[in-house]
């Protein structure tokens, strides 16, 4: 549990990585090993792609970790995301500039101006912006 500790938040690949490189191993030898395609593994090791259940048991074996090591890493680094991306829905909402054609979108305080935020997006914003500001005073 303390090797888990110390690696919760990282991305798998960075482990991976990591670990590759210590053994002087490369993403296409691991990926024969473990009967992945290269470009999965790549994308794994650079972040793009969420390691599966069967991956993560064949990267433990074929790496050297207990079993499951690499499933609770990655459950592990989603929980981060999640986390990352809540405290993101608290910053204010991307809305096109020609919405507010006519202040300085930089000074407009989104708690004080409510009122004319809502109803400027509702009269000019698209869907998702409309959606966006709705879910973001929902919010608060």
């Amino acid at each position: 549990m303390n090797m888990i500790e110390s690696y919760k938040g990282i991305p798998p690949g960075k482990i991976i990585a990591k670990r590759l490189a210590k053994r002087g191993l490369t993403q296409r030898k691991l990926a024969t090993e473990i009967g992945e395609h290269y470009q999965t593994m790549n994308a794994i090791i650079m972040g793009t792609r969420h390691l599966t259940i069967g991956q993560s048991l064949k990267m433990d074996k074929a790496l050297g970790f207990p079993e499951g090591f690499f499933a609770v890493i990655q459950t592990y680094y989603q929980i981060a995301l999640a986390k990352r991306n809540k405290m993101e829905v608290n910053s204010v909402p991307v809305i096109r500039k020609s919405v507010f054609w006519d202040i300085d979108t930089a000074k407009l305080d989104w708690s004080l101006n409510k009122d004319f935020i809502v109803s400027r997006v509702n009269q000019r914003g698209s869907k998702e912006e409309i959606e966006e500001v709705r879910n973001y005073y929902a919010n608060r």
